[in-house]
């Protein structure tokens, strides 16, 4: 007979900046956060010769990825890149995370 003895979940997500945008992947076993990975996209825009004239297109240039695991924390990004800004929207991931993560408060009970 099979005795489960973990089972893990991968959650997916993205937060977006005026900038950058930030693809989450975490891994949880239970309400357990055993990792969370981040991409880290910058927004660049540039133009295109179209049949229709020059058109402003987006797109997202890779440079660097944030974990944490195993309780340490690691940030990635290619020289030139500005570490502080993207240490605090890491720090917002892993904030909501653990809040999602938090049992929900007990609801008092009223007495009279």
């Amino acid at each position: 007979m099979l005795v489960e003895k973990s089972r893990k979940q991968e959650v997916r997500g993205e937060v977006i900046t005026d900038n950058y945008a930030y693809g989450v992947t975490y891994l949880l076993n239970g309400n357990e956060l055993v990792k969370l990975h981040c991409d880290v996209n910058k927004k660049v825009s540039e133009e295109i010769e179209t049949p229709e004239g020059k058109q402003t297109v987006e797109r997202r240039n890779n440079v660097g990825t944030m974990f944490r695991e195993s309780g340490n924390k690691q940030i990635c990004l290619q020289e030139g890149e500005e570490i502080a800004p993207h240490v605090v929207v890491f720090e917002q991931i892993l904030s909501d995370v653990a809040a999602l993560l938090a049992p929900a408060p007990a609801a008092k009970k009223i007495t009279k």
